[in-house]
């Protein structure tokens, strides 16, 4: 039987990865991902011979990401914020830019026991990493996507958090229950649909376009956010979006119109892009 070696299962993926015209370092995050092995093991043990089972484990996977489909689908879980998160195909796969958000909203709300929301929380990301790190806020999800708040607690138990999590649309399921809160933290759709052409075409294939695209050039849930405020935010709460580049100056706009005394800010993300509109709600 000829010795098939973890070195040559990554040599042959990262070729039929490039063939396909996608990244050859794809094989080896799926390698890490699907059985812990990372590029100081592989150089160590790399000779070693794979079990059959695990080769078609990984011969399926990478057929997969070679089809176009994100890596963290084909694993079932991505990194965020040094956690592993499970995704799905109801999930978006959360990226770096709202680890910005979460560290940012970290620094600016202290832990005294206010309530939080997590607005269209997804995997749960904003809102779990959030309630990790504090001991006495109180965090309040939801989302209008039984699938995906199933991701949620499936995440939360990982993570051994207890959130309060809710499915409905928006502010729904906190008016429903007379929650108020003092923070509001969201990323929700915000992709307008005649923008889909720019998109990665894997993206728009695979992640879930209820969490991708909105109306209004993509502003349509922000300002129904906007609009509600009052029944849910509690006067001189904070407000944190997490928003596409070209979208600022429109909020900010209709933010101004509709609350004169509220002075909505920018953060930009690493990248040097708009990434998070913040404000103070004044009515």
């Amino acid at each position: 039987m000829q010795h098939y070696s973890y070195k040559k299962m990554i040599r042959e993926a990262e070729a039929s990865l490039i063939l396909s015209h996608r990244e050859a370092g794809i094989a080896s995050l799926l390698l890490e991902d699907l059985f812990d092995i990372d590029r100081t093991y592989l150089m160590l043990h790399g000779d070693e011979i794979v079990p059959g089972e695990r080769r078609g484990m990984f011969e399926q996977a990478v057929t997969r990401a070679a089809a176009g489909e994100p890596h963290q689908y084909v694993s079932g879980f991505g990194w965020f914020y040094g956690y592993k998160m499970k995704v799905d195909e109801n999930t978006l796969i959360p990226r770096n830019e709202t680890e910005e958000l979460v560290e940012f909203v970290l620094q600016q709300e202290p832990d005294d026991g206010r309530t939080v929301a997590d607005i269209g929380t997804g995997t749960g990301a904003i809102g779990l990493l959030l309630q990790k790190h504090w001991y006495k806020n109180r965090v309040v999800m939801t989302d209008i996507s039984p699938g995906a708040l199933e991701v949620a607690k499936e995440n939360a138990e990982t993570l051994g958090v207890s959130p309060e999590i809710f499915c409905g649309s928006l502010f729904e399921p906190l008016t429903e229950r007379g929650i108020m809160v003092d923070c509001l933290v969201s990323n929700p759709p915000y992709i307008a649909y005649d923008e889909k052409d720019e998109m990665d075409a894997s993206v728009y294939r695979h992640e879930p376009h209820l969490a991708l695209f909105a109306d209004d050039r993509g502003l349509a849930l922000y300002k129904q956010m906007i609009d509600g405020l009052p029944a849910v935010l509690a006067r001189g709460g904070t407000v944190y979006f997490e928003i596409g580049w070209r979208q600022y100056e429109a909020l900010s706009s209709y933010i101004k119109k509709v609350w004169p005394k509220t002075r909505p800010q920018l953060k930009k993300d690493m990248n040097g892009q708009d990434r998070i509109l913040f404000f103070r709600w004044e009515d």
